[in-house]
């Protein structure tokens, strides 16, 4: 049997859609052996590699997401509201004044949310051991905003690891480790493939789940037309490293809003259908025996009947 890693890659609340997959991989008795993820990946990354239990998973992450703690966050002032008619006016009206406030924000403090926040979600999730102790190897991925590098955790404390891995800049502040300040991943390295590859395994599961861009009638104001330059800078690099996995399973969460925690049902229910398409060819591509036998047991099943009609044919 081949060494299975999985990639998993950041996106927000489109990572949710990861749970999804790890638990029809499990289902499936599809074992993995390496875990590397970026962002929301590293979260749920992380959580599964300390317990590999999918339904556990599920359930751990739906009660923090349903906790105080993470209602106070209000991620949901991220969202992307849109209206028509007289409610339109009020939407507009409300996008106005958020993003005023986040403006006056921005240029006044290192983030709009405070990283204690999601530090204390963490904890709550992930125990508070050493990398080296996960029961999964497990590495996550953060960008090194002081170098300007991508770095990968593997050791030290799995907590301060994947808040770096998973603190969005200027939501969150930068998580400074050993006179090093890091964030979110994604900036390096949103699906790292590439990560678990080095870690040994010889065949590579990729879970992406990074957002992809509505088409566009026309220009909009300059801060839009330079955000999204860079978004697609991001995703054709993230598309052109994907093609280094064996099998990338592909969640239909690409045009939610990074923030929709609140859909969390319907994106672990995405990351199943998605997975579940991609079974058969797990199976056949890492040889396992269970795909095979079943395979040898229809032929012979045919074999068997054909005999039966050729010895009943008239001579």
């Amino acid at each position: 049997m081949k060494k299975i890693g999985i990639a998993m890659g950041g996106g927000g609340a489109r990572g949710l859609a990861h749970i999804g997959v790890l638990k029809v991989l499990q289902e499936n008795k599809i074992p993995i052996h390496f875990i590397s993820g970026t962002s929301m990946g590293a979260i749920i990354g992380a959580c599964y590699a300390c317990e590999p239990d999918a339904t556990k998973l599920e359930e751990n992450i739906i009660r923090a997401l349903e906790g105080s703690a993470f209602s106070h966050m209000r991620i949901s002032i991220f969202g992307d509201k849109k209206g028509r008619g007289v409610r339109g006016i009020f939407t507009k009206a409300q996008s106005f004044v958020k993003y005023s406030v986040l403006h006056v924000i921005e240029h006044n403090r290192q983030s709009i949310l405070s990283g204690d926040k999601l530090r204390s979600i963490i904890g709550d999730i992930i125990p508070d051991i050493d990398m080296r102790e996960t029961r999964i190897p497990f590495t996550c991925v953060a960008t090194d905003l002081t170098n300007g590098t991508e770095t990968v955790f593997e050791k030290g404390p799995i907590r301060d690891a994947v808040l770096a891995s998973s603190s969005i800049p200027g939501v969150f502040p930068p998580v400074e480790i050993n006179g090093i300040y890091y964030c979110d991943g994604g900036a390096v390295n949103t699906t790292p493939v590439s990560v678990v590859k080095k870690m040994g395994a010889d065949f590579i599961i990729a879970s992406d789940v990074k957002g992809k861009l509505v088409k566009w009638e026309k220009p909009q104001v300059a801060r839009a037309i330079l955000e999204r330059y860079r978004y697609i800078t991001a995703i054709v690099l993230n598309d052109m490293r994907l093609k280094q996995a064996d099998v990338s399973i592909l969640p239909s969460v690409k045009f939610l809003h990074w923030s929709a925690f609140n859909k969390y049902r319907h994106l672990i229910k995405e990351g199943e259908n998605a997975a579940a398409g991609k079974i058969a060819e797990i199976k056949a591509k890492i040889g396992m025996p269970g795909l095979l036998k079943g395979f040898n047991k229809v032929i012979d099943i045919i074999t068997q009947k054909a005999k039966k009609l050729y010895r009943g044919r008239p001579a």
